[in-house]
């Protein structure tokens, strides 16, 4: 099926779903409130004392199933807020609790922990209890979002564009638009992403700063993918009118500044990100730019922090091998545990990601015409993933393809020429050379 006619289907498939919105209506009663993935996040102030008050409630009752659950949401969205990982145990201890309390009719239990599983990266566990959430309450939404998530993270994509659709047709709005943005950049087709996103902007009418902020920012990271450094611009710049500070607007304009080698502001704004918010990815990102920018042992200093907090994810429950398995790849360590980790995802959750983070760390350990096969399988809906697209191209020129290395190299720069820190140059160097190649020819 060519990128049209894909469009076409799901696009289609969100109309349909539109349209079946007033056939569910006849499944009467009201959705609790939305998970954590999709509402507003209060100050950490307010949070904490929503906190105490859930947790006193609790202990004077401990059968009382509501305030494990209210509990465990608070926990929840403060994670989001700080990125203490340390709250999704928490959250988790108290689901657990309210389940105990309440096997039976628990939906909103059963929902929040397969989000809470979902963070820390156990999609199984995560699939199986949005299963159960779904057939408790099949009339109500958001079971249905966090269905989809596990399915599109375990590599289950027809399966969860059904559970899009079936949200889309409930809730019509930023939590199920902006899914299927994310669904529609999976199978390629950028022009309906990009529309989708748009929409789920649009349809957010800023009436929650936070939810406001949170989709601009992803509209921001779509357009740097994309190459349009712009676009990302304005849309990271809208997010910090909704919110000023916001800690992901912020990361999102230090890559615009890394991006036109303006590396001082690049590393201010990074520095206040980690500072605030010490993700590994956000420590990370600040290490390559360090790196690019010169600044060798501050990125060495970056670097072994991401150990650190890496440790800290696995003592929290939080499965970080994907992540750091193409962190070693990228960074030329650790070579063979990189492989272990992303061959163990890759069994666990066959996803494109994980056959591309499985395809890099073959190639780094120089069994290119195996990473070639897992390079194909990434490649398999059609996504236009620059990062992606390079670790084709240099596998295909490992193997001596340089007609195919070209074709890839060109997509890559084509697509997005500030895909990575660290391997942009050594991308657009090699591309030239196989260009002047053809030429001399």
């Amino acid at each position: 099926m060519d990128a049209l006619a894909k469009r076409g289907s799901i696009l289609g498939g969100v109309l349909a779903a539109l349209a079946l919105a007033l056939l569910l209506a006849s499944c009467g009663g009201s959705d609790p409130k939305p998970t954590s993935a999709d509402v507003s996040v209060d100050s950490t102030a307010t949070i904490d004392a929503t906190i105490r008050f859930w947790r006193q409630r609790a202990q004077r009752d401990p059968r009382d199933f509501i305030s494990y659950n209210k509990l465990a949401d608070a926990y929840i969205r403060r994670a989001r807020q700080t990125g203490d990982v340390g709250d999704y145990d928490r959250a988790e201890a108290a689901l657990t609790a309210s389940l105990e309390s309440l096997p039976t009719e628990n939906y909103e239990a059963l929902v929040q922990l397969s989000l809470v599983y979902g963070a820390q990266h156990e999609f199984a566990d995560a699939l199986t209890l949005a299963e159960r959430a779904v057939a408790l309450r099949p009339c109500k939404p958001f079971g249905y979002a966090v269905l989809g998530d596990a399915q599109l993270a375990l590599g289950k994509y027809e399966e969860g564009a059904e559970s899009y659709n079936t949200m889309t047709g409930m809730a019509p709005g930023l939590a199920s638009f902006s899914r299927f943005a994310y669904l529609l950049e999976l199978r390629g087709d950028l022009e309906g992403a990009e529309l989708m996103w748009r929409n789920a902007v649009r349809i957010d009418g800023g009436r929650l700063p936070e939810n406001s902020a949170w989709a601009r920012v992803q509209l921001g990271h779509f357009y740097f993918k994309t190459g349009d450094l712009r676009a990302a611009e304005t849309a990271y710049n809208h997010a910090l009118e909704a919110v000023p500070t916001y800690v992901h607007a912020l990361a999102g304009l230090a890559n615009v500044r890394a991006a036109r080698s303006e590396y001082d502001e690049a590393v201010a704004l990074y520095g206040d990100v980690v500072a605030r918010y010490p993700t590994p990815e956000y420590v990370i990102a600040f290490g390559d730019i360090l790196q690019v920018a010169g600044r060798v042992e501050e990125a060495a200093r970056q670097y072994a922090l991401v150990d650190a907090i890496d440790q800290l994810y696995k003592a929290n429950g939080i499965n970080t091998d994907l992540q750091m398995a193409l962190f070693f790849a990228d960074h030329d360590v650790r070579l063979d545990e990189a492989l272990l980790q992303a061959r163990a995802v890759y069994e666990d959750r066959p996803s494109i990601q994980a056959a591309d983070a499985l395809a890099w760390a073959l190639y780094k350990r120089g069994r290119h015409a195996e990473a070639l096969d897992y390079a194909r399988e990434a490649l398999r809906l059609g996504t236009k993933d620059a990062r992606m697209l390079f670790h084709a191209g240099m596998i295909h020129y490992a193997l001596g393809d340089d007609d195919e290395a070209r074709g890839y190299l060109e997509r890559t720069t084509e697509l997005n020429p500030h895909f990575s820190w660290l391997y942009r140059d050594e991308a657009d160097r090699l591309l030239r050379t196989l260009q002047s190649s053809v030429r001399a020819q």
